[in-house]
């Protein structure tokens, strides 16, 4: 079947900026493909047997990327998590209900597809292929394109130094961690190759990418981390992902280990090229920054998630400066926690318009760069690189119909105000018309078009009157019988010089 899309407006490649933006024109698409993009008369001339989407008073655009997920189909919040630091949030989080893989995947696919998310990285946590396989089933129901890699570690898988933290602990709760903290390393890292062989075999093609997903910097032995380079190189060196330097408490722990920042030491490793992607990346420093743009490395923002768990602000002006590419994440905790990307892009845009006195020269970022980081940035570390992220001939059908009515006349916008701005500054997930996903109508006037939400959230209830897991819910208990020492054992560490990009108040 062949569709022609009718927009009032429709933007090709934000890397273009105003060039991209065609007015009165269409998008032309057989099969899974964009065929060609010109005025919609024009095209309706050329194809007049096309079955026309779109009344012609709507912005047609890329689909949006989440490029760093953990494929939540209900937020924390929803779970029964409280938010805090984060390294208090990882000893509470699995406290909270959780869903089946396949329903939860489900769940996950209708928070993004209904906002304008048509791709999302998700980082797992599980290596039972199993349970991997019914997520991957989950995603594939629902419509969703994904990306997906392996969240694991080797090492300190409660704190960020297990084996120091085990020597505190009474005897009691030395016995209970035990098999977590000195479990077999070697025996793991065969299985994590071997678990990521069989999903890269099953699973990688040119519409779903696995990757390598290494949980944390300071959780990963340099042995793991070298050898997953060294595989990530043979298969054409696919995007390596991972969790560095998150909060000031991961900051020092490179210091206190390394003598260093964790960035440098992952480039000691020979990790740092243009295929190493840096999640969060709040307390990079000046020469981190440098390392990373002269090695054309990324960087995932998440801008909300960031303020939920107490992270701080990524000086991302100073990575958008030096050239770093940064992708928008939304990391399962956006601001209004319902995964909706309009709504982070409109968060980042914002939290970076800082104070400063000087009025000429005081950082801040442009529409254009946020909406990058949605879309182009975002498929390049995903692995989708030149595929999706923007709508140009040969590239895969994934795109959005954006309603313009509410953002344009409730009740009067001025002309004056540019197409980019508007997207970032009005624009919601509710304006969402119409959702593309590889040449697929998964959503068509605001309702999904072969999914019956009411039976999904009938189940999701069903589900959580089950209660947790007893696996889980032992696991949780003994997080909480630790809790109280882990903030003692993270009291006793050097507190690192901490000296903010961005100086946001004054107490002087």
């Amino acid at each position: 079947m062949s569709f022609l899309f009718r927009g009032k407006y429709v933007i090709t490649d934000p890397n273009l900026a105003e060039k991209s933006i065609l007015t009165d024109a269409a998008v032309y698409v057989v099969a899974d493909r964009i065929v060609e993009i010109d005025t919609y008369q024009r095209l309706k001339n050329k194809y007049p047997d096309a079955v026309v989407k779109g009344n012609g008073e709507q912005l047609i655009m890329p689909g949006l990327i989440d490029a760093h997920c953990h494929g939540a189909g209900l937020s924390p919040f929803q779970r029964g998590v409280h938010y805090d630091f984060l390294e208090n949030y990882l000893m509470d989080s699995p406290s909270g209900i959780t869903l089946e893989p396949e329903l939860n995947a489900i769940m996950c696919g209708i928070r993004h597809l209904r906002n304008g998310c048509t791709t999302l990285h998700c980082i797992g946590n599980n290596m039972n292929l199993t349970y991997v396989s019914k997520l991957f089933q989950g995603f594939q129901k629902v419509g969703i394109r994904i990306a997906y890699s392996s969240g694991m570690n080797d090492l300190n898988r409660i704190t960020y130094d297990d084996k120091a933290l085990y020597d505190t602990l009474p005897l009691e709760l030395q016995k209970k961690v035990k098999p977590i903290i000195f479990h077999d390393i070697e025996t793991f890292r065969e299985e994590y190759f071997e678990h990521f062989n069989n999903l890269y075999q099953q699973y990688n093609n040119e519409n779903t990418k696995i990757i390598f997903g290494p949980l944390w910097a300071q959780g990963c032995s340099d042995e793991f981390l070298k050898r997953i380079k060294k595989e990530s190189d043979k298969l054409g060196k696919i995007p390596l992902h991972i969790h560095t330097l998150q909060t000031p408490i991961q900051k020092a722990y490179g210091l206190k280990k390394y003598n260093k920042s964790l960035l440098a030491h992952l480039d000691d490793l020979k990790l740092v090229d243009e295929n190493l992607v840096l999640g969060h990346a709040v307390f990079l420093n000046e020469s981190d920054i440098e390392l990373l743009a002269q090695k054309k490395g990324s960087v995932t923002h998440h801008a909300s998630c960031n303020l939920v768990v107490r992270n701080g602000i990524s000086p991302v002006y100073y990575f958008q400066r030096a050239g770093i590419n940064i992708a928008l994440g939304m990391d399962d905790k956006s601001i209004n926690d319902d995964d909706d990307p309009f709504m982070e892009m409109r968060m980042i845009f914002y939290l970076h318009r800082v104070a400063g006195f000087d009025l000429e020269n005081t950082p801040s970022l442009n529409s254009v760069d946020v909406l990058r980081m949605a879309t182009v940035n975002a498929a390049r570390v995903c692995n989708f690189k030149d595929s999706i992220g923007a709508l140009k001939s040969g590239m895969k059908a994934d795109l959005i119909l954006v309603d313009l009515k509410r953002i344009m006349e409730d009740p009067w916008v001025s002309p004056e105000i540019n197409l980019f701005d508007l997207i970032i500054c009005r624009t919601k997930g509710t304006d969402i018309d119409t959702v593309m996903v590889n040449g697929e109508i998964i959503i068509e006037n605001h309702q999904f078009y072969q999914i019956d939400l009411d039976s999904i959230y009938n189940e999701v209830r069903e589900q959580i009157k089950r209660g947790i897991d007893p696996k889980q819910k032992e696991y949780a208990d003994i997080l909480q019988q630790l809790k109280p020492y882990v903030l003692s054992f993270y009291k006793k560490w050097q507190v690192p010089k901490l000296i903010p990009f961005y100086k946001m108040n004054s107490c002087l």
